[in-house]
């Protein structure tokens, strides 16, 4: 059974081991990616593919890095302990190689590399494009909730006053118009 852990940060990381370290784990990802999405095809993940493409590799030096505010660097540095120590549980509670290679593993595998995957989306950007992706993510988000709640209320005909493809209806629910 061969393990190979996402990178860890350690407590006295500066901002340029930081970024060696996110690159680090870009190159993880990299190398699961296929296998994930593989994976998360076979056992029906929602979205095809699982993990998304990848933006582009950082650059070499970490000058772009060094330039993004502290509390970005740290919600990174954050993230990265997370991703590593959730993955040290996995090792830990399916320690055998036949746990290993189940479908309950390996669906807190892949999911751990989607983590990393969506975590490598934001931590090289600025702060407002960091706000603008996690907006965009919050956004679908809601969207696929609303959907998934529409599927489930599906069968109760005309609930929702009128057309069951309306989404702003479904918004009212949750969100009433503002009153002046």
């Amino acid at each position: 059974m061969e393990i190979d852990s996402p990178p860890f940060p350690k407590s006295s990381t500066s901002p340029a081991q930081m970024y060696h370290t996110l690159s680090e784990l870009y190159d993880w990802t990299t190398n699961q990616k296929e296998w994930a999405n593989m994976e998360g095809s076979r056992l029906n993940a929602p979205e095809q593919p699982f993990i998304p493409e990848l933006g582009p590799y950082p650059s070499g030096s970490p000058d772009r890095y060094l330039t993004l505010a502290v509390p970005d660097m740290f919600v990174s540095w954050k993230a990265m302990r997370a991703i590593r120590e959730k993955y040290d549980d996995i090792v830990r509670n399916y320690e055998d190689e036949e746990d290993w290679t189940g479908d309950a593993c390996i669906f807190h595998r892949i999911n751990i590399v989607k983590m990393s995957a969506m975590l490598l989306s934001v931590a090289f950007l600025d702060r407002e494009k960091r706000e603008a992706k996690e907006m965009e993510l919050i956004k679908k988000q809601r969207k696929e909730f609303f959907q998934g709640l529409k599927s489930v209320l599906g069968d109760m005909k005309g609930f929702f006053g009128g057309d069951q493809d309306n989404d702003d209806e479904i918004d009212s629910l949750f969100n009433p118009p503002d009153e002046e």
